[in-house]
C-alpha cells in the first residue's frame, strides 16, 4: 500500500525531519480546503518560508488561517500519547463485537470528531489518529484527508470511506515524490558544494532551503545575516549551479525556490520522456563520510540557530 511504502521510506531516509516540515504544509493545505478555504499548496508554501510569492493574490481574512498549524505538529510528535487522549469527544468502541481494521477505526474516529466538532483540528485528526493508532511508525503529515459530505451525517459512511481511502493513497504516492525530491537535491546539492573553492555561504543557504524551499534576497540576508546585495549575489550564484530557480520573472525584488518545488507548483513544466535515474555522489578526491557528516553537523546547527525565525 501506498502509506506503508511512504513510511518506510521515511523511517530510513536522512531527509525526513525537512520532509516533515514540508509535508506538514501540503497536509494543512488540505485541510484548509476541506473548511472551505479557498488556497493552495503555493500559498501555504509562501507563509511556511516567509516569502511572499508575486502574482499571488493576497488573502484577507477575519481569522489567522494558520492558528492551528503549530499546535498540530506538537500534536503529531508528541510521544507516549493514547488514541483516545485530547478528544473533544468520548470515544466509544465498536458495538458489534467484530474485529474492527484500524484504518477503518481511523475513520470512524475522524467522523465522530467531525459529529463533535466542526473545526479544522477535526480534519487535521486523521494523520494523528494513523500513528497513535500504530497503522504508520512516524507522524506522515501529508495524509490528510476527508470527505465534506460527513458533515451533513449521512446514514452510510462507506461512500466517503472509499473517496478518502483514494485520497490518502494519493496523498501518499505525492509525500513520497516529495520525500524523494527532497533526498535527491540533498545529493546535488553536496556534489556542487564540494566542487566550489569557497563553500561555506552556499552551504547556509542550503541548509536554509531545507527548510524553507521559497527565499528571496530579503530573507536569506535576514536569516543569515548578510547584506541584502551579498545575499541577492549568493542566490545568483546558487541558481547558476541548479541549487534553485528564479520564478518571479523580475529585475529586482526576485523571489526562488528549489527546483522540485518549481515542478510541483507549476511554476515550470515537468520534464518529458522516461523518468531520469536518481542522482549520485560525485565527489572525487574527498573523504564523504567526513564531508556527510560536516555537512549534517552544520545543518542541525542552523536549524537550532534559527528556528526562532519560523512563523507560528
Amino acid at each position: 500500500m501506498a502509506i506503508g511504502r511512504l513510511d518506510a521510506h521515511v523511517s530510513v531516509s536522512s531527509a525526513a525531519k525537512a520532509w516533515s516540515l514540508r509535508a506538514a504544509w501540503m497536509g494543512y493545505t488540505r485541510a484548509l480546503q476541506l473548511v472551505g478555504t479557498e488556497i493552495d499548496d503555493i500559498d501555504v508554501f509562501s507563509w511556511g518560508s516567509g516569502v511572499s510569492i508575486p502574482h499571488r493574490p493576497r488573502r484577507h481574512t477575519l481569522d489567522d488561517s494558520f492558528a492551528h498549524f503549530t499546535p498540530w505538529r506538537a500534536r503529531l510528535v508528541a510521544d507516549g500519547r493514547h488514541w483516545a487522549e485530547d478528544l473533544p469527544f468520548d470515544p466509544t468502541s465498536d458495538q458489534s463485537g467484530r474485529p474492527v481494521p484500524m484504518l477503518v477505526r481511523a475513520l470512524a474516529l475522524q467522523a465522530a470528531y467531525l459529529k463533535a466538532e466542526r473545526s479544522i483540528d477535526a480534519w487535521l485528526s486523521l494523520p494523528v489518529f494513523l500513528h497513535r493508532l500504530g497503522l504508520t511508525e512516524r507522524p506522515l503529515p501529508c495524509l490528510v484527508e476527508g470527505d465534506r459530505r460527513l458533515l451533513f451525517a449521512p446514514r452510510d459512511h462507506g461512500p466517503s470511506s472509499r473517496r478518502i481511502l483514494r485520497g490518502l493513497e494519493a496523498a501518499a504516492v505525492k509525500g513520497r515524490k516529495a520525500l524523494i525530491a527532497i533526498e535527491d537535491g540533498h545529493v546535488l546539492a553536496i556534489s556542487a558544494l564540494a566542487k566550489e573553492a569557497r563553500p561555506t555561504a552556499l552551504k547556509r543557504l542550503v541548509a536554509l532551503l531545507m527548510q524553507a524551499p521559497v527565499q528571496s534576497p530579503e530573507s536569506v540576508a535576514r536569516r543569515l545575516k548578510l547584506t541584502l546585495s551579498g545575499a541577492g549575489k549568493l542566490l545568483s550564484r546558487a541558481a547558476s549551479l541548479g541549487l534553485i530557480l528564479e520564478v518571479s520573472g523580475r529585475r529586482a525584488w526576485r523571489t526562488y525556490v528549489v527546483p522540485d518545488l518549481a515542478i510541483a507548483l507549476g511554476f515550470i513544466a515537468p520534464p518529458k520522456g522516461r523518468p531520469r535515474s536518481r542522482p549520485t555522489l560525485d565527489i572525487p578526491h574527498v573523504d564523504i563520510n567526513s564531508f556527510l557528516q560536516n555537512f549534517d553537523r552544520e545543518m542541525a546547527e542552523f536549524d537550532a540557530r534559527f528556528s526562532s525565525d519560523r512563523p507560528t
